[in-house]
C-alpha cells in the first residue's frame, strides 16, 4: 500500500480545491514517489525520515493525519479490522483509501467503515484497481459502484470518478455516470486504476446501492429494452464471412480486432472513449 503518482495527483488536485483537515488513511501508507518531484512540485522540503506519507500529506495541509490498519507492523494510529463494523470514537475531514479496500474480504463492511469514518463535510478518496490487476487483491472496481453508492440518496455529493493507465501517469480519463440500461464497460490492454473522489453531506443510517443498468428492467418490468452495447459492425461482418467454430484463424483476427480498437479507441471497450484530463489538474475544465 502507497502513495504513487496518481494517488498524490488526487490528493493534491484535492488539497488545492479545499483544506485537507484531520486526514485518516486505510492503511499506513508508504510514499511511492519520488520525494524530489514532490518537492518541485510543491516548492517546500519534505521530511523522508520512514518513507510514509505523512510528512506529504502535512505539506499538503494537512492538520493532522492518523492511519488504521490490520496489524500494527507499521505503527499505525489505530489497528482494526474493516471486516467487522469499527468505531474510532472520532470521525475525519479526509478518509484516504490508496490501494486498501481491494484486500478486505467483506467489502461491504469496509465502504461502512469508511463512511463511518468521514465526518459530514468531509470527502472520501479511492485510489483502486479496475482492471487487468487479478491477483493483486480480492476485489477490481469499476466507477457503477463508486457512483451508485456515494450517490446523494446516500447522503453524498460531488462524486468523481476517473480512470488511469497504470503505465501512464501523466492523463486520466473522466468517466460519465451510468444511464440505466447502458453499461459502462471498459477492457484494457495495460492495467488500469480507479481513482474517485466524493462528498458526504449528511449521514445515512441504510445505504442502496444496485447497479444502475437493470434499473430500466425492474421499472419497466422487462429486459427487452436494455442495451447491452451494439457490437462493431466489423465484427458482425467477420462472424458472417468466417463463423467463429470455423477455427483459430478467426479468434486471431477478432483478438487483433479487438487489440486495434482499444488502441484506437474505436472500440466501445476502449478507455479513450472517455475524456482525457491531465492527471496533474483533474478538476479543471482543461482536456488534452
Amino acid at each position: 500500500m502507497g502513495i504513487d503518482l496518481h494517488a498524490f495527483h488526487l490528493i493534491k488536485s484535492q488539497a488545492a480545491a479545499r483544506p485537507l483537515g484531520d486526514v485518516l488513511t486505510i492503511g499506513r501508507q508508504e510514499l511511492c514517489v519520488d520525494v524530489g518531484y514532490i518537492e518541485q512540485v510543491l516548492r517546500k522540503s519534505i521530511s523522508t525520515a520512514d518513507a510514509y506519507c505523512e510528512p506529504v500529506l502535512s505539506a499538503l495541509g494537512a492538520d493532522s493525519v492518523s492511519s488504521i490498519d490490520f496489524s500494527d507492523y507499521e505503527t499505525p494510529t489505530y489497528t482494526g479490522d474493516l471486516n467487522v463494523p469499527i468505531d474510532l470514537g472520532r470521525d475525519f475531514d479526509t478518509v484516504i483509501d490508496s490501494g486498501s479496500l481491494e484486500h478486505v474480504f467483506d467489502i461491504a463492511s469496509a465502504f461502512r467503515n469508511l463512511i463511518r469514518f468521514c465526518r459530514v463535510g468531509g470527502r472520501i478518496m479511492h485510489i483502486l484497481p479496475l482492471n487487468n490487476l487479478n491477483g493483486h487483491g480480492f476485489w477490481q472496481f469499476s466507477s457503477d459502484l463508486i457512483y451508485t453508492l456515494y450517490s446523494r440518496e446516500n447522503g453524498f455529493e460531488d462524486t468523481q470518478v476517473w480512470y488511469a493507465s497504470g503505465l501512464n501517469f501523466s492523463e486520466w480519463r473522466k468517466v460519465p455516470h451510468a444511464r440505466r440500461g447502458v453499461r459502462v464497460e471498459v477492457v484494457s490492454l495495460e492495467p488500469l486504476i480507479l481513482l474517485a473522489v466524493t462528498k458526504k453531506i449528511r449521514h445515512v443510517d441504510c445505504l442502496k446501492v444496485s447497479q444502475p443498468f437493470y434499473q430500466q428492467a425492474w421499472a419497466e418490468q422487462s429486459s427487452s429494452e436494455l442495451n447491452v452495447g451494439a457490437r462493431s459492425s466489423v465484427v458482425q461482418v467477420l462472424k458472417k464471412l468466417v463463423p467463429i467454430h470455423r477455427g483459430a484463424l478467426t479468434n486471431v483476427i477478432r483478438n487483433l480486432l479487438l487489440v486495434f480498437g482499444l488502441a484506437s479507441g474505436l472500440s466501445r471497450f476502449s478507455i479513450k472513449r472517455f475524456d482525457k484530463v491531465r492527471a496533474d489538474q483533474p478538476s479543471g475544465n482543461q482536456r488534452v
